[in-house]
């Protein structure tokens, strides 16, 4: 068996998800002791999720911190103190199976919480979707917002008005990509998309005539590369734990589209212009305000760049190592 004094468990990356696997290793890379586990399974199979077990187990340290919540089933199988991290609940229990959801309610989010010795969530809104489920853990819950990475610095550049660069990070139903295609119909930009695009997708774009590139599960320095070459981050989401390209855009001095809902008010605060994501109009309205109010614009990219202390590496990281003393 391989002991480490603090373990950090990731699930097994899957084709154009990023995110975590970046706060995970910029986590390591600053708190001495830990090291970073991946799964070789995806868990959609019973021998997956027993191959994981056994993965972890053989890997597991004093403290294991879960930061992946599909994986939350394997701190019941665990010796050490566990910490878990819950980034959303809402994608965990989503399924059109009555037996899946129950399953998966109990044994990747129930018994697992009640298991855990320490619960952070990376929002106030995840805090409160744990404690709406299992309202027993309120007392061991702490807020501990996702940090954006280091190497992401402000990046200042002329904006295209006559023909903006529109980045969109995500493909994904709740993502909105369909009606952010609709909205953008007639509006000359270029339409940046980075994840798998299904058929319907690109038979919008077409339909739509926009003009538009495609990247699919590239290197987080590429994704960087996107953020400093564009004019306007997309961010319509219909469901967020946190949301990453937030601080992100924060951070890089991009303006920001994206909804009044969940999550994302906590992050965003008054850093961006807020839409309905449920009206193609609304979005419609609020890439035409974007493109040609140049003060508004202005006031919203200072006001990110603010914003983005709030979620700096350092500051995440003193939090966890106080949480790993404890």
């Amino acid at each position: 068996m391989t002991m480490c004094s603090k373990a950090l468990f990731l699930r097994k990356k899957s084709t154009g998800l990023n995110s975590i696997e970046e706060l995970a290793y910029s986590l390591a890379s600053r708190i001495s002791g830990l090291k970073v586990i991946t799964l070789p399974e995806h868990g959609n199979t019973w021998k997956g999720i027993i191959r994981n077990i056994r993965f972890a187990q053989k890997h597991q340290g004093d403290i294991n911190h879960i930061f992946s919540p599909e994986i939350a089933y394997i701190s019941l199988f665990l010796k050490g103190n566990v910490i878990l991290t819950w980034h959303d609940t809402g994608t965990l229990l989503q399924s059109s199976s009555f037996l899946k959801r129950f399953i998966r309610k109990w044994f990747w989010l129930i018994l697992p919480n009640h298991f855990a010795k320490h619960i952070t969530c990376i929002s106030q809104y995840t805090a409160n979707e744990i404690k709406q489920i299992t309202p027993i853990v309120k007392n061991k819950i702490s807020i501990v917002y996702n940090p954006y990475n280091e190497v992401i610095h402000f990046h200042p550049k002329e904006f295209r008005k006559e023909n903006p660069h529109i980045l969109h990070i995500g493909t994904g139903m709740r993502k909105n990509l369909l009606r952010t295609i609709e909205a953008l119909r007639n509006i000359p930009c270029t339409l940046i998309i980075v994840g798998i695009l299904k058929q319907e997708h690109i038979e919008q774009l077409k339909k739509n005539h926009i003009q538009y590139k495609n990247y699919l599960d590239i290197p987080f320095q590429n994704i960087i590369r996107l953020y400093q070459e564009c004019d306007i981050v997309s961010f319509p989401s219909l469901y967020e734990g946190f949301g990453m390209p937030i601080i992100e855009a924060n951070a890089t001095g991009r303006v920001l589209l994206t909804s009044k809902i969940t999550s994302i008010p906590e992050i965003a605060a008054n850093t961006a212009h807020y839409i309905n994501p449920y009206d193609v109009n609304s979005i419609r309205k609020g890439f035409q305000k974007l493109i040609s109010d140049d003060k508004y614009r202005e006031k919203l990219i200072l006001r990110g760049i603010t914003n983005a202390k709030r979620f700096t590496i350092k500051h995440i990281t003193e939090k966890y190592e106080n949480i790993y003393n404890n």
